[in-house]
């Protein structure tokens, strides 16, 4: 799991959503960072994994989230 401490968030970003997931690779503990641009997109990271698994509500919760900063 890798912690994404505030004083990283680049100034030109309106936000940041993190998720604790699975790395699909070991089924290690990682990190699933969603980024909100200034220009309303969305850039999604799975820090130290390729890929990363979510629980359903904690997928749920996570768009959920999304949708509001979206509004």
């Amino acid at each position: 799991m890798i912690d994404v401490p505030e004083t990283q968030y680049h100034k030109l970003e309106r936000g940041r959503l993190t998720a604790i997931g699975r790395s699909t690779d070991d089924g290690s503990h990682t990190t699933l960072l969603v980024v909100h641009e200034m220009d309303g997109s969305w850039t999604i990271h799975g820090l130290g994994a390729p890929g990363v698994t979510l629980p359903a509500a904690d997928t749920i919760a996570l768009a959920e989230s999304i949708l509001g900063c979206a509004r």
